[in-house]
């Protein structure tokens, strides 16, 4: 896991181009665009198209756990 503050967060968001990483309040969203999110409890409709999107919320010390395939962001 990445653990990260929000200043990594938000490193993060402005890093990763080939997702679409966004603020759902203090959730951290990041979106791909996939057509199988049509049909996914995961899908989410966001610039007219549809794609697949994992929601990390911030934990009780203030810190968000990414997944290790997010790591190619910060290299």
């Amino acid at each position: 896991m990445l653990k990260l503050n929000e200043l990594g967060v938000e490193l993060f968001i402005k890093r990763a181009k080939d997702i679409s990483p966004f603020w759902d309040n203090y959730d951290l969203i990041i979106w791909k665009k996939d057509i199988s999110g049509y049909t996914s409890m995961k899908g989410l409709y966001r610039n007219n198209s549809w794609g697949m999107a994992d929601r990390i919320s911030v934990n009780n010390t203030g810190v968000w756990e990414l997944p290790k395939k997010y790591v190619k962001y910060f290299k």
